[in-house]
């Protein structure tokens, strides 16, 4: 499939090959903005007051909602969708919904409002957190029910501002891992799994009994800085995310990740979004109309592998 929308083909080669792509201004700034005083009154309603930082006592404020107003409905653009379909397939998102041209409803939650997770501590790279998303259902190489996983942003995340890190790479790992796994698996025992059994991994979330890489001098030079190249040459490497108001991260629903320390001073504004498919994941398409979504696992896989 080459006729994007919106994504270039060096950013639908970045997902491909990464498992991540940034679609900046997916909806505009503005309207990110006017979401973010939603969020913003229903956290006051706790205490904690956007004008007078004294109020600011806890690192975390999670609101375990989801909200419906016509300011998040707006953040639905055409932008977004066609960014989405450029990834899973034409047609092929079920959710597809786009401000003015449906009656649907999204509701945009929950949110972890992140004021200082972490501050008082070196930022570093987590050994906790690590995971692929879909709790709620049973794990196949071809499960339709994440799509993609999208990180929206509400406010300005830069350098240390508490954004998502991601693990570049690991979405290939957990196909191989997934493909394996021919009666499926539940989301926890994978990842307790895949921790067990691959040594990055296994060195990343500290599950390694012997693990020498947590000391926190050399954490983000292990894992940030110097790319690991796995047994399959699969190249392995933390990142962190940033971006604006507006924008939203395209993520692999393989893509490992985890939240991050915010040193930054500023309330961090996101939430996750998923884009449930219409069929299941298919590599091996008779007419060979593969998704770029469907090319990044199928990358993977040995030619005789089926699902």
């Amino acid at each position: 499939m080459t006729n994007y929308k919106v994504l270039t083909q060096e950013q639908v080669n970045q997902f491909i090959e990464l498992g991540w792509v940034k679609v900046e201004q997916a909806f505009p700034k503005e309207v990110a903005l006017e979401a973010q005083k939603i969020v913003w009154e229903n956290v006051e309603k706790r205490g904690v007051t956007k004008n007078d930082r004294s109020t600011w006592k806890e690192e975390m404020v999670q609101l375990n909602e989801t909200y419906e107003h016509d300011e998040f409905q707006k953040c639905n653009t055409k932008r977004l969708a066609d960014a989405i379909e450029d990834l899973v397939g034409e047609g092929r998102w079920a959710d597809r919904t786009v401000y003015g041209e449906s009656d649907k409803k999204v509701g945009y939650g929950w949110w972890p409002v992140n004021f200082s997770q972490g501050a008082l501590k070196p930022w570093n790279v987590p050994t906790t957190g690590w995971h692929w998303d879909g709790i709620q259902f049973h794990h196949y190489i071809d499960s339709p029910e994440q799509g993609l996983l999208c990180l929206n942003l509400f406010s300005e995340i830069g350098k240390q501002g508490g954004g998502t890190l991601v693990a570049e790479g690991s979405h290939k790992v957990i196909a191989k891992f997934l493909s394996q796994q021919h009666d499926g698996i539940e989301l926890e025992e994978g990842i307790r799994a895949l921790n067990k059994q691959h040594p990055w991994f296994s060195e990343l979330t500290g599950s390694k009994k012997d693990n020498t890489t947590n000391d926190e001098e050399n954490r983000i030079e292990k894992f940030m800085e110097n790319p690991f190249v796995d047994e399959d040459g699969i190249k392995l490497q933390v990142i962190e995310t940033t971006g604006n108001p507006g924008d939203v991260i395209l993520c692999h629903p393989f893509l490992y990740h985890a939240a991050s320390q915010n040193h930054s001073g500023i309330p961090r504004f996101m939430c996750n979004r998923t884009t449930p498919l219409t069929e299941r994941i298919n590599i091996n398409r008779a007419d060979g109309n593969y998704s770029p979504l469907e090319l990044s696992i199928k990358s993977v896989l040995h030619k005789e592998a089926t699902i």
